[in-house]
């Protein structure tokens, strides 16, 4: 009995599943979806359990222009009495709550309630933090602003400038707002650098662990920053700590003991044209350990103006002295490459190569720089040619053992 039972219970539910599919279907398609309270009424007779079709004129309240508060309150009311569990419905509440003028308490009620339904909901987190920010629950909003970040430093950005509309202290956004994870705190110095914040940038930097290792995001995020800002001493100070050989008002890197790096912070920026290679020679230099190498292929009548280093100054003194030594090999054209030095206005230098040909050589030029000036560009350029013939620069320059040594001051 028990056996026949079982086997006549499986096509009565499969019957039921089927009338059930049908009259969603029947419904869904004769729905008035703009007078969603008119719909509602249809759905309490024709399928009082609410289901797909419940679902579907509770969303539809969201979009229906003109519908009074105490309208779309019934529609919703009703839909979760039946399906709970649905925090998108829960605000959409508290929305026509704070339209019709309720109590701040009121909304926050709802507001509550689709949060404790969907906690992680990470969009719903979102309007939860602008609804509670027009209320002026703050410290509400601050609340939901942590929890949208969790496991989202991608919305660092986005986080920062919503909880900057009422915390005006940058050290008050960690704690309250921000996590002091390390990839939160990456996320608000390229934010600093990228839209210029040195006092923003300065908190995230102090509570990473230093020294940070060479060609770091935050290290190279830092130094660009302070640069930027006009912060010499920290970008220098920074830069030591991550590479002790080198000392503030030094030329960076000037053995050649590092790689090049690619322009970020205190390296060279290595953007070469078609035509140029740059790399640093091992076997080929003045001081140990390497040189800086550029090839120069013989087919472009190339321009160079991507190769170069910015070179912090220190102190007071305003008189320098830049010296190196080159080396050249079978270079072409009668447009050969040279070194230009730029450091504020009015600071200019040009050094030519002496020969197409050359050993190692020695180069030195003095720049004095006015007061204020804070920073020297060092580059190796070429110019292209407007001849038709001699155009395609081959060849090989080598630079190596760069120094800045400061001019006394005459006091005459």
């Amino acid at each position: 009995m028990l056996f026949a039972l079982r086997w006549l219970a499986l096509p009565l539910a499969g019957a039921a599943a089927f009338w059930i599919a049908l009259s969603e279907y029947q419904t869904l398609r004769s729905l008035d979806w703009t007078h969603p309270e008119v719909s509602m009424f249809q759905l309490e007779t024709r399928q009082p359990w609410g289901g797909l079709s419940g679902r579907a004129v509770a969303a539809a309240v969201d979009d229906a222009p003109g519908l009074e508060p105490a309208a779309a309150e019934a529609v919703l009311a009703w839909q979760l009495q039946r399906y709970p569990l649905d925090p998108t419905r829960w605000f959409s509440r508290a929305l026509f709550a704070r339209q019709a003028g309720e109590s701040r308490e009121r909304v926050l009620q709802h507001v509550q309630a689709a949060v404790a339904v969907h906690p992680r909901h990470r969009n719903l987190n979102w309007q939860v933090v602008a609804l509670t920010y027009e209320l002026m629950r703050y410290d509400l909003a601050e609340h939901y602003l942590r929890h949208w970040l969790q496991g989202n430093p991608g919305g660092t950005a986005d986080a920062l400038a919503v909880a900057s509309l009422w915390i005006a202290d940058p050290a008050d956004l960690f704690g309250r707002v921000l996590p002091e994870t390390e990839e939160y705190l990456l996320a608000v110095l390229a934010l600093a650098r990228r839209y210029g914040g040195m006092e923003l940038g300065a908190e995230a930097w102090s509570r990473l662990p230093q020294p940070r290792p060479p060609q770091d995001p935050a290290l190279l995020d830092f130094v660009d920053l302070a640069i930027a800002e006009g912060e010499w001493g920290l970008a220098m100070t920074a830069w030591q700590d991550s590479f002790p050989d080198y000392r503030p008002g030094e030329v960076p890197n000037a053995d050649f003991q590092h790689e090049l790096g690619g322009g970020r912070g205190l390296t060279w920026r290595t953007q070469m044209p078609a035509g140029a290679r740059v790399s640093r020679d091992l076997e080929t230099f003045v001081t140990e350990p390497a040189s800086l190498r550029v090839d120069f292929v013989g087919r472009e009548n190339l321009r160079l103006a991507g190769l170069s280093l910015r070179i912090p100054l220190h102190g007071e003194p305003r008189r320098w002295v830049l010296s190196g030594a080159w080396r050249a090999e079978g270079l072409t054209t009668t447009s050969l490459p040279y070194l230009a030095v730029s450091g504020g206005e009015g600071v200019r230098a040009r050094i030519d190569v002496p020969a197409r040909d050359f050993d190692w050589t020695p180069f030195r030029v003095e720049l004095e720089v006015p007061e204020g000036g804070s920073l020297l560009n060092l580059q190796v350029r070429r110019d292209p040619t407007r001849l038709d013939f001699d155009r395609f620069l081959a060849g090989r320059l080598w630079l190596d053992a760069l120094r800045l040594e400061t001019v006394p001051v005459s006091s005459d």
